[in-house]
């Protein structure tokens, strides 16, 4: 009699196993499928962020030319980079430092421009040292009358550049400065007024 029942029950077990076995299959493959997916999505994402990273590297090295309209076309292409929505935290801060060694380097060069970064411009001829004519006392410089005034947003202050060339270049450095700083900070996170001293790196 049990040996009977245990018979009988054993075809309908399998029936159940038998009914459910393509029901764990389809799981199966739905799991199979999104892993793959989650895979190939991972390998796009990692092929975009190599790619702009490469464009970044490129752009970086023009952006660091002495030749003004090389650095322009560096910097312009920076601040587009970005905006990628591939660019972190720690990029945001790296090409913030970048825009800001740029500043610093062409304010730097201002000594050629022959008057110190952010003097604004007199109307009258520094004074000459009095005994020694033609000679500029200490804490001033000749001064050329070509100098383009170029108003950083993201440092708060006026300097001048020695040609209207070099101030284009600061003016893009400054805009990538100021992106970069709102897009790390968020908005008011740029400039003095936020908290960031004023030609600070």
């Amino acid at each position: 009699m049990l040996g009977t029942q245990a018979a009988a029950a054993g075809p309908e077990w399998l029936q159940y196993v038998a009914a459910f076995a393509p029901l764990s299959t389809l799981a199966a493959a739905v799991i199979a499928g999104w892993i793959a997916w989650r895979t190939l999505a991972q390998r796009r994402e990692a092929d975009r962020r190599d790619q702009w990273w490469q464009r970044t590297q490129w752009a970086i090295d023009l952006a660091m030319e002495r030749d003004f309209s090389r650095a322009v076309v560096g910097l312009i292409t920076l601040r587009h980079l970005a905006d990628s929505d591939l660019c972190t935290a720690e990029d945001y801060e790296m090409l913030d430092k970048i825009g800001g060694a740029k500043i610093d380097a062409l304010t730097l060069s201002e000594e050629s421009a022959g008057r110190p970064t952010g003097a604004p411009a007199p109307t009258q001829p520094a004074p000459a040292e009095q005994g020694i004519p033609g000679k500029v006392p200490p804490g001033h410089r000749s001064v050329r009358g070509d100098l383009v005034p170029v108003d950083l947003e993201s440092r708060g202050e006026r300097v001048f550049a020695a040609s209207p060339e070099m101030a284009k270049a600061l003016a893009a450095a400054d805009r990538l400065v100021s992106f970069t700083a709102a897009r790390h900070h968020g908005p008011g996170g740029a400039g003095p007024a936020a908290g960031r001293p004023s030609g600070s790196r």
